[in-house]
């Protein structure tokens, strides 16, 4: 799955180098990154719809799911949009913007129950909000004009040092999939599902991490049983 972003942001074109500049300036009002970010999301949400089969008869139950979650965000100013994909591997992602897409197989893996598919929503929500998903896009924008030249220490000071310094450190950090797994059983909770179904999520997916075909999707999180971990800790700390 991280190829596919790769692929996409070669396709986002300016629409992704105005939305780098929204998110680097200092100035820029928060409603403009917002825009930006939409901009790049819209465009690359018609290379998913060329790549994957939609199924429109399971996308409305995953809408009813997440009107409760867009409700109990606090200051919302994204607009969110679900689409189950036609895949053969469970997973989901989400791109710029807050579109969000949930694979049919990920919906069987649930049983089609809306408390993990709530968790699961929450969690790409988070990436949205937090700008975990930029943050990975313009990454690799960056990694690529970096590899090209072969001067990767250079990179990281002088005049792409801020660019450097931020993205390199924290795209792909383990710590966003623990943010956003925190966020989303708090946001869970907040909308009345029951997260620690996020648990029993984790446990029968855990034996898919060996597994050829997604080991490059798991790749880049952290191990299930970690995950677990902190989504008891948190749990925890909200009983308290």
């Amino acid at each position: 799955m991280s190829g596919l972003f790769y692929n996409l942001g070669k396709l986002a074109g300016p629409k992704i180098r105005t939305a780098k500049w929204a998110y680097l300036s200092a100035t820029a009002p928060e409603a403009e990154v917002i825009k930006a970010e939409y901009a790049v999301g819209a465009d690359l949400a018609q290379q998913i719809y060329k790549q994957f089969k939609t199924c429109p008869d399971i996308t409305p139950k995953l809408k009813d799911i997440a009107h409760p979650l867009i409700k109990s965000l606090k200051n919302n100013r994204r607009t969110f949009s679900y689409e189950v994909i036609c895949a053969s591997e469970p997973q989901a992602f989400c791109l710029p913007g807050g579109f969000v897409f949930i694979s049919d197989s990920m919906v069987e893996h649930c049983g089609g129950s809306a408390d993990p598919l709530a968790f699961i929503m929450a969690h790409e929500m988070a990436h949205v909000i937090e700008g975990h998903v930029m943050e990975r896009m313009l990454t690799h924008a960056l990694i690529q004009v970096v590899m090209r030249g072969g001067h990767l220490q250079a990179a990281t000071k002088g005049s792409l040092g801020q660019l450097g310094r931020l993205f390199l450190e924290r795209a792909y950090s383990q710590d966003n999939e623990f943010n956003a797994d925190t966020f989303a059983v708090r946001l869970a909770q907040a909308a009345g599902y029951d997260p620690i179904r996020a648990i029993d999520l984790f446990s029968s997916l855990e034996p898919l991490q060996t597994n050829p075909l997604l080991g490059q999707y798991f790749s880049t999180h952290p191990s299930f049983k970690s995950r677990i971990q902190n989504i008891r800790h948190v749990i925890r700390d909200m009983s308290r």
